[in-house]
C-alpha cells in the first residue's frame, strides 16, 4: 500500500483534462481509488501504478515516502533493514 503526494497528483490530474471517472475507466480501477489517491490515502500498488500510467507520471515521483515512513508503513526497513 502506498500514498501519493497530493499536490503533484492533483496537478497531473488537472493537466490531463480528465475527470476522476475518466481516469479510473482508462486505468481499469474504481473511481474510489482515484479519490483515495487524491486525498493522500493508502491504495494498493497495482492500482497506484495504473493511475500513474494513465496520467503519464512516474510513480516514484508521486509516492509520498516521508508520510509513509512517519506512519510506519511500507518502506520495508522496519522489517528487513535498510538496503
Amino acid at each position: 500500500m502506498v500514498c501519493a503526494k497530493t499536490n503533484y497528483l492533483i496537478a497531473a490530474m488537472t493537466f490531463s483534462c480528465m475527470t476522476p471517472q475518466q481516469i479510473a475507466d482508462a486505468a481499469g480501477v474504481s473511481v474510489n481509488v482515484v479519490y483515495r489517491m487524491r486525498r493522500g490515502y493508502l491504495v494498493k500498488l497495482d492500482a497506484f501504478g495504473k493511475v500513474c500510467r494513465v496520467l503519464g507520471i512516474d510513480p516514484s515521483l508521486v509516492i509520498d515516502f516521508e508520510r509513509m515512513q512517519a506512519a510506519g508503513k511500507g518502506t520495508g526497513e522496519e522489517k528487513y533493514g535498510a538496503r
